[in-house]
């Protein structure tokens, strides 16, 4: 009997969770998702009409061997589920390998390198991820050109859905809360106080049905968890379940009390705020996973590798929050937005987010037994502001993040490091562009000579931010003064060594002894300086000399100091 592999992938997850700026709606979204791929996938691929073998099923994508008769069937019949639980709103693309007739059978097949003498499996996963990315481009290997030609008119057709408006008629309306389709419904939402009865389309109203049943099935997941019974078959089951289980240090359990709810809205975040009403938004995702995928030669180490990360993940999140965020009266003081797979999505207490962050990165590492890692964003954004702006900051703070660690890759001291934590806060006159505000702390001057000013460590490796974080408590227990440190970022961002310099030691005269003597360690403890040249010069502060990128004909000075007061009064212990 010939066998084929038929890998899936969702297409546009984030543009589907986060296609509105509604908490109620997220969730919804990130739940159905989970569900769909964790649940109803492999009970279809698994049922008497396929008889499918799940390789990995979750994070939005899966992987099944199968009879090559049944396999185009399956992916439709998955489609049509997916179609019809979204309500159109999400889609999946699958792509179908055949393997050679004389290959090994079940179980021999999973730990098998080559199929027969002239095929690898690794050649076969290989050739079964490029027709997943061609099919998710609108193309197929086996479509004739005029079936290419009507594929990629298609895909044009729908990208212009995308960016043209729909057909206006004094009779229709779009839906309140996606703002793209045409409402379908009316909606009695007691718990939105400004408009009580709105009209949503049948996308946007799927997914607020599917957080209320959620919120339904909470109070009955958390007994469960009290009599270790649950479940889990559904995403807050699953997460319950991690938060219930010891952590590795075999603490006491996280407190669930029964009537405890996830937070109705953002605004519930204000009665988290330590002073500024604020709440981080966390992005994390692992490194290099394409690559590490494509490297295995097996598919027992496919799924070892995507069973490995997918738990580690939620074991890194059910850590931090353990760490970070014991339930507060009735309400869990954060919230998942999304998770599964290699990333998450959480949004927090800003005095909390750094922390949760660094946990995050630590954890992962440990729990995929030092052999992947974890790079992550963070936003810092009021409370108010517009959360879809916030996803895109922190998705280019993640970006920036995994990009410093690919660069610092070869040069790293352990594995650990080739990790970075980078983040961001949003102030009043804030640029909307992460790499915009990276570039105005960013400055080259200098006589004869190329010097260049950093007035940011970002993005952080996992230790960095760990002394950074240490630095902050030992700071807040000083009491430093908000004044002298904002006169300090003054100094900083002249951005020279001139000015910084001299602003900044005069500066130091005005703090007591102790205090004086702790803003100078902070600088020194970072100054490595490699040749005698470099050792030889005199005092630097603000800055320290970073000796790894600079040469003769190259300085290049780097600072913790803006970073420390930026996040002074955001974090909080």
């Amino acid at each position: 009997m010939s066998q084929s592999l038929i890998a899936f992938d969702t297409d546009h997850i984030k543009r589907y969770v986060f296609g509105t700026s509604k908490l109620k709606e997220i969730r919804g979204a990130s739940s159905i998702l989970d569900r769909l791929n964790r649940i109803e996938t492999v009970q279809k691929a698994e049922s008497d009409d396929f008889k499918a073998t799940k390789i990995y099923a979750h994070g939005g994508s899966a992987l099944f061997l199968i009879d090559s008769g049944k396999a185009e069937s399956l992916g439709k019949a998955v489609q049509k589920l997916y179609h019809d639980a979204t309500r159109g709103g999400a889609s999946i693309t699958y792509a179908i390998q055949p393997l050679p007739d004389d290959a090994p059978p079940l179980p021999d097949l999973m730990t098998a390198t080559t199929l027969n003498a002239d095929i690898r499996m690794s050649d076969v996963l290989k050739m079964l991820r490029i027709r997943l990315r061609l099919a998710k481009d609108g193309q197929h290997p086996h479509y004739s050109q005029d079936e290419l030609q009507s594929q990629k008119d298609d895909l044009r057709q729908d990208n212009l859905a995308d960016v043209i408006a729909l057909p206006s008629h004094p009779l229709l309306c779009t839906c309140k809360s996606c703002g793209v389709n045409y409402a379908e419904v009316i909606v009695k939402d007691p718990d939105d106080t400004g408009e009580p009865d709105s009209r949503y389309c049948r996308v946007c109203k799927k997914k607020r049905d599917e957080d209320e049943a959620v919120k339904g099935s909470i109070p009955g997941l958390i007994r469960a968890a009290q009599e270790h019974k649950l479940s889990n078959e559904t995403l807050w089951g699953r997460i319950l379940q991690a938060l219930s289980e010891k952590d590795a240090s075999h603490r006491s359990h996280y407190a669930l009390p029964v009537g405890t709810d996830r937070p109705e809205d953002f605004n519930v975040f204000r009665q988290f705020a330590h002073g500024k009403d604020y709440l981080g938004l966390i992005y994390a995702d692992a490194n290099n996973m394409g690559k590490i995928f494509a490297s295995l030669p097996t598919l027992q180490e496919v799924h070892d590798t995507a069973m490995r990360v997918d738990n580690a993940v939620f074991d890194a999140m059910a850590e931090a929050v353990r760490l970070h965020f014991p339930v507060r009266g009735d309400t869990f003081p954060f919230d998942i937005l999304l998770i599964g797979g290699d990333d998450i999505v959480i949004v927090t207490p800003a005095d909390k987010a750094l922390q949760v962050a660094w946990t995050l990165t630590d954890k992962f590492y440990e729990y995929t037994d030092k052999q992947h890692t974890l790079s992550t964003g963070v936003v810092l954004a009021p409370v108010k502001y517009p959360f879809n702006q916030s996803l895109i900051l922190v998705e280019q703070t993640l970006k920036a993040a995994k990009k410093s660690g690919t660069i610092s890759n070869g040069n790293a001291s352990s594995e650990q490091e080739q990790s970075r934590i980078n983040f961001m806060v949003i102030t009043g006159n804030t640029s909307l562009n992460y790499d915009k505000i990276y570039a105005g702390m960013h400055r080259k001057n200098g006589y004869g000579k190329d010097n260049e000013f950093y007035a940011t460590m970002r993005p952080y490796t996992s230790s960095q931010l760990n002394e950074l974080l240490q630095k902050l408590k030992k700071g807040n227990e000083l009491r430093l003064g908000r004044t002298k440190l904002h006169q300090l970022r003054e100094a900083i961002l002249k951005l020279d060594n001139t000015r910084s310099i001299l602003l900044a030691l005069a500066l130091l005269r005005n703090w007591r002894e102790t205090e004086r003597t702790f803003i100078k360690d902070m600088v020194q403890e970072l100054d490595v300086r490699q040749t005698k040249k470099q050792q030889q010069m005199g005092t630097l502060f603000p800055w320290f000399l970073d000796g790894k990128e600079s040469s003769d004909d190259h300085i290049l000075y780097r600072t913790p100091l803006l970073d420390f007061v930026e996040l002074y009064d955001f974090v909080s212990f």
